[in-house]
């Protein structure tokens, strides 16, 4: 089975999984969210989160206990654009890349009404839609210092990414939150790229190797609910559920 096909397998369950929960759900907790992400491809040779990138969408949480819609076990579906990628400055290359992707997460929930925190662990699919890469090679090779090869030439970016995604949201104020989340590739972005240490072939220096790249990015999110009850509304009940 192709990525293509697995991917268009993957963005119909989690459209279903939308339709369901909107079909059997009474109480949807829409939300927008805007933040950053610190990114690094792991097999690019280049470490260190210091890629900086926006990310934005929107977002919808559906409770499992509609009689307890602000505690206990929620899911989660979003649409985002997120871009991510490696940036380089201290190494003789200035490798720079920016990929931009359309994201879809579906996440579960959990909701400790006590602390106010919120855990979520889930998968993500991402459509890559632009790219822009820069090497930063010089035009002499340097002895020592890793570089691709320049022949065969390096394989492209594959269009489809699949993460696993861990999350830690609270509450700042009323319906602002805060979230932070951990995303990781589960399968490659681009393949077998081959590195060498900068020696000529043949010399006993000479060292060559192939990486896999993989996507490995935190983020830093802001989330404003656009109609969860606020805790003035909350007061109003007689039984009230804290959140």
């Amino acid at each position: 089975m192709t990525r293509n096909k697995i991917a268009a397998i993957l963005a119909g369950i989690l459209i279903l999984s939308a339709l369901s929960l909107q079909t059997n759900a009474q109480i949807f907790k829409a939300y927008t969210v805007l933040g950053l992400n610190l990114s690094q491809i792991d097999g690019d040779e280049v470490y260190g989160y210091k890629k900086v990138a926006p990310q934005a969408g929107l977002g919808i949480m559906v409770p499992f206990d509609m009689k307890r819609p602000y505690q206990g076990w929620q899911a989660s579906l979003e649409i985002l654009f997120s871009q991510r990628g490696a940036r380089e400055t201290l190494d003789p290359f200035a490798y720079k890349t920016t990929l931009s992707y359309i994201d879809i997460p579906l996440m579960l929930h959990f909701i400790d009404t006590k602390g106010g925190w919120t855990f979520g662990l889930g998968l993500q699919y991402g459509r890559l839609i632009k790219i822009k890469e820069d090497w930063g090679l010089p035009e002499e090779v340097i002895s020592g210092f890793e570089r691709p090869f320049d022949y065969p030439p390096t394989p492209a970016f594959l269009k489809n990414d699949l993460d696993i995604v861990a999350e830690i949201r609270f509450k700042i104020w009323e319906k602002l939150k805060f979230s932070f989340r951990y995303q990781y590739s589960l399968i490659p972005i681009r393949e077998d790229v081959w590195f060498y240490n900068g020696y000529p072939a043949g010399t006993q220096e000479y060292k060559s190797w192939s990486r896999n790249f993989k996507n490995n990015y935190l983020s830093f999110r802001f989330i404003y609910m656009l109609n969860e009850r606020s805790s003035k509304e909350l007061d109003r009940n007689i039984n009230r559920t804290s959140y």
